[in-house]
């Protein structure tokens, strides 16, 4: 199990990483200037958790819920997030498919979605 230190610095480097990710994907692409807006983002959103006090939303954030309350608070909200991705892929599929294209990205999306999701059913099932 991680430490409390441990998991405090977690999602701020994983934040950093992204970052770094932006930066140097948008150089590949060759517009580097347009990598230091994301970047910017995601380093100030990790610094915010690294700094954010203690918080309670900062340690959910942060991943390290305090008591079972708040553990719950982190499912719903990620529940109430996994359906609006869910409504914007389908919004996305539908749009594309009215516009005669063929909605491949959504349906990908869509598809990848709902197979982790059976999966992680079963894999919850049978461990339980």
């Amino acid at each position: 199990m991680q430490t409390t230190n441990a998991k405090k610095w977690a999602v701020p480097l994983f934040c950093l990483f992204l970052g770094i990710a932006f930066l140097v994907v948008f150089w590949i692409a060759g517009n580097p200037g347009a990598g230091v807006g994301p970047f910017v983002i995601m380093v100030g959103y990790g610094a915010l958790l690294l700094f954010g006090g203690r918080s309670q939303i900062i340690k959910v954030l942060r991943d390290q819920p305090s008591d079972e309350r708040y553990r719950m608070f982190n499912l719903r909200a990620s529940v109430f997030s996994y359906y609006l991705v869910i409504a914007l892929v389908l919004g996305g599929f539908f749009y594309e498919i009215a516009r005669g294209q063929d909605g491949s990205p959504y349906s990908l999306i869509g598809a990848v979605g709902g197979i982790g999701y059976i999966a992680a059913l079963i894999v919850l099932r049978w461990r339980a």
